[in-house]
């Protein structure tokens, strides 16, 4: 089982800054708001240790040892000390923003460090994003040794292995352990894929596709072509969890890629094979289960208790407290219920969750009384699938009922929920947030949903088949519509929340929630397009999505998302106005430019009749961006002027910053490179401050090393892209990346390196094709005089550069820009 106990790392030194609050580590100093607050010095240590672990998870136990060593203190001691540094840094127990509690384990950090001094730069690796990495392990994975070896042998030889198996029989925790055991073998990484969501081809290839970065990009063959550029020089394992409901187009596509990307590996799990070319097929067998036999001494006892089924039913009853123990009396009857149970791992573990209550005789009599539990079961089902899926309806009728509503009403999830979303479900029967909680605690404790707290905020999930029992009995009952409709409340306040904060200094953070929610967001807002009534929700949805999508840079998705919701709703709403300016930011990223002007004025005409003239004005911002890229300047500059006037009026420094970009680029386009690095200076000063928008920071810092760079000053154009590079890095921006690598090749073009100028353009053109990012206007000049100059520099050797360029591996490019670039800015 875990400890709570993370790994070893050193205190933190110097000033650490988060929110609105600094600490002087050396001084013991703590100032929130320039306002020194006082703490005791427990509780600063308190702090200095979450500190020393950002976003990981400390247990109680952890805390105590590390600040008061072996001593023994209370919990109560500890309590309030967190209580007092609550307070002192502002914070909320439930909505925190640094101190986030997790029920039963302990507390994690959760405040970005925006401020660490002496801190290493972000190096861009290839690596899966958070949503699909491996989760951390939770305990020892009982009586699976043999086949995991089996397994990492399979993986050393077989391209595309299959673990088969009925549901329960745990494939999943199998092929997470393979992978864990076997990721030293993959230095490109093991990319996690939850297959539950998907329902067709293309849903598939988009799935894996998004995971890479690729983007804007039209039918699953098209899809498959660039997942095959991404992946053909890469030693990756793509695993693939529940692929029974997808087997046929993923055996397809994983069929494609595998002959078209030679260090390939797939891991999948399945109730079915993939019927593909080269597949292994490993059947993973149930538990080992106790022979029939006498268990009348302690020694044989202790041989039983350490049968794999047996053991795993202790290990389970002692982690929920049950104070169950195997004895020479219980010995018989827990090997015939391991032995009923046909070694379930899912099955023991909701049995076990009953030996809190019942002993093994009665838990044996109460199955033997239910003349249903096989009964009911298809007998042209496996063993197997029966005792499951007998076992399921068994203990869904021993739950109270409220908490089968409850488990019921949780199926309409897709890919996990948070605490938040469980009280937006609990509310629709009238539950209050702490009786959720309980209810949801209870399920946990009985093995029917489980809980990753290794994320932040923590999330909850069911298993596949515990799933599908749950939304077939919701989908008899008369709460089905109630549930959908308050699924998509939740949703639309999640983006809300979205909207509220990514234009922050919380912009990586929810950046990365969003993309945890992303089956949630896609499973509401189908429901929304297929109720008349809801088709507003579907504009609200997406309209609260609006700043996400450019920082994101997912502008295919957003205009595929926006233009249906727009077609269905015609309600004259703020959401409306909002969506219809997302719309058009995204069609003008895309550079489709007709439909980005008519989107755009569409929104600002209807923002303003609606009286939010702040909305309007950030239409307005983008448009003079936009108007100025296609010549119409006299048009921007009408833009940029309603824009700043509402800046004004509000003292608003990031609508200002806005309006001062679309004026910058406006001069960059005419010529006129002095004034435009003069308003794009002014734009990135309104945007230098902790908590601002990091995206508009970098998009501001990017385009005025264009003209720096225009201007001959090479260390201020190498400084501003170098800081560029540092923040899209962070927000796994390839736009943005792509951009800086291109200026470092015009910067050492300048220096008269035609060949390693060409290789920059030709490893940057790449990036841009992959995530359908077309080079924006303003930069059309010097792109096309820097490709001109390397082609005569370099002559018939050009193509061969390009070529090598292009092959090269991005964090490769990255750093070697990061050198380049400060070596240039020092």
């Amino acid at each position: 089982m875990g400890t709570g106990k993370p790994p070893g790392r050193a205190a933190p030194a110097g000033v650490v800054s988060f929110a609105d609050v600094q600490v002087d580590v050396g001084a013991h100093r703590l100032t929130r708001a320039g306002t020194e607050v006082g703490l005791e010095p427990k509780a600063f240590a308190v702090l200095l240790e979450f500190l020393a672990h950002p976003d990981q998870m400390l247990s109680r136990d952890h805390l105590l040892d590390a600040v008061w060593g072996h001593a023994y203190i209370t919990q109560a001691t500890l309590n309030r000390l967190i209580v007092q540094l609550r307070r002192a840094l502002g914070d909320d127990i439930k909505s925190p923003r640094c101190i986030q509690t997790v029920r039963g384990l302990g507390y994690r950090f959760i405040a970005p460090l925006t401020s660490t001094p002496g801190a290493t730069p972000l190096a861009l690796s290839f690596a899966p994003p958070l949503h699909a990495r491996l989760p951390e392990r939770t305990g020892a994975l009982i009586g699976r040794e043999r086949a995991i070896v089996e397994l990492g042998e399979l993986l050393g030889s077989a391209r595309l292995v299959t673990v088969t198996g009925p549901g329960g029989i745990g494939k999943t925790q199998a092929a997470l352990e393979t992978a864990r055991v076997c990721a030293q073998a993959f230095p490109d990484g093991v990319w996690l894929f939850d297959l539950i969501p998907c329902t067709n081809g293309e849903r598939l290839a988009r799935t894996l596709a998004d995971a890479f970065g690729i983007r804007d990009v039209h039918g699953a063959d098209n899809l498959l072509e660039r997942l095959v550029e991404v992946l053909r020089t890469r030693r990756v394992l793509l695993l693939l969890d529940n692929c029974e409901r997808v087997a046929e187009p993923l055996g397809h596509l994983v069929a494609s890629l595998l002959s078209l990307c030679a260090e390939l590996r797939v891991l999948a799990t399945s109730q079915q094979c993939l019927h593909c070319a080269g597949e292994t097929i490993y059947s993973l067998p149930p538990l080992e289960a106790p022979e029939s036999g006498s268990w009348a001494t302690a020694d044989e006892v202790a041989r039983l208790a350490m049968v794999p089924a047996v053991q795993l039913l202790l290990v389970r009853s002692r982690s929920l407290a049950s104070g169950f123990t195997l004895t020479v009396t219980n010995a018989s009857a827990v090997a015939e219920l391991c032995r009923r149970l046909d070694g379930l791992p899912f099955a023991l573990e909701l049995a076990a969750a009953r030996l809190r209550l019942l002993s093994p005789e009665q838990l044996l009599l109460r199955m033997q009384h239910r003349s249903q539990w096989l009964a009911d079961t298809p007998v042209e089902q496996p063993a197997h699938h029966q005792t499951l899926g007998a076992l399921i309806d068994w203990s869904f009728a021993l739950l109270s009922d409220m908490e089968q509503a409850l488990l019921c009403a949780l199926g309409v999830f897709a890919g996990g929920w948070t605490l938040h979303g469980a009280m937006a479900i609990g509310a629709v029967f009238e539950l209050g947030d702490e009786q959720t909680l309980d209810l949801l605690g209870g399920l946990v404790d009985k093995s029917l949903i489980a809980v990753d707290a290794s994320i932040s905020p923590p999330r909850y999930s069911l298993l596949d088949s515990v799933r599908s029992f749950a939304l077939g009995r919701l989908d008899k009952s008369d709460d089905e519509a109630r549930i959908r409709r308050a699924h998509l409340a939740h949703c639309i306040d999640f983006t809300a929340r979205v909207d509220a904060e990514v234009r922050g200094e919380r912009q990586r953070l929810w950046v990365e929630r969003v993309l945890r929610e992303q089956a949630n967001l896609q499973a509401a807002f189908d429901y929304a397009l297929a109720q008349t009534d809801l088709a507003d929700g579907a504009i609200m949805l997406c309209a609260n999505l609006c700043w996400y999508f450019r920082v994101q840079g997912e502008y295919y998705q957003a205009c595929h998302w926006l233009d249906m919701a727009l077609r269905v709703s015609h309600t004259q709403t703020l959401h409306r106005a909002r969506a219809l300016i997302a719309d058009g930011i995204a069609y003008h990223h895309r550079q489709i430019h007709a439909r980005a002007v008519s989107l755009l004025r569409e929104g600002i005409v209807l923002a303003a009749q609606l009286g939010d003239d702040v909305l309007a004005a950030s239409g307005q911002g983008v448009l003079a961006f936009e108007l100025a890229g296609c010549g119409d300047f006299d048009g921007s500059e009408r833009c940029v002027e309603a824009a700043l006037a509402v800046a004004e009026k509000h003292h608003s420094g990031w609508l200002r910053s806005v309006a001062l970009l679309g004026r910058g680029i406006a001069c960059a386009m005419r010529g006129q490179h002095c004034e435009a690095e003069a308003w794009l200076s002014e734009a990135a000063g309104l945007m230098s401050s902790r908590g601002d928008d990091i995206f508009q920071r970098g998009y501001v810092l990017i385009n005025r090393a264009l003209q720096r760079f225009q201007l001959d000053d090479v260390r201020g154009a190498a400084r501003d892209w170098l800081r560029m590079l540092d923040l899209t890095i962070g927000l796994q921006n390839r736009r943005g990346i792509a951009g800086c690598i291109e200026g470092t090749a015009y910067l050492v073009l300048r220096q008269g390196d035609a060949g390693r100028a060409a290789e920059l353009l030709a490893a940057a053109a790449r990036v841009r094709k992959l995530t359908g990012a077309p080079l924006l206007p303003q930069w059309h000049a010097a792109h096309a005089a820097a490709e001109a100059g390397a082609r005569e520099m370099l002559g018939t050797a050009f193509k061969a550069v390009q070529k090598q360029g292009a092959a090269a591996r991005l964090e490769d490019v990255v750093e070697q820009t990061r050198t380049l670039l400060a070596e240039l800015a020092a």
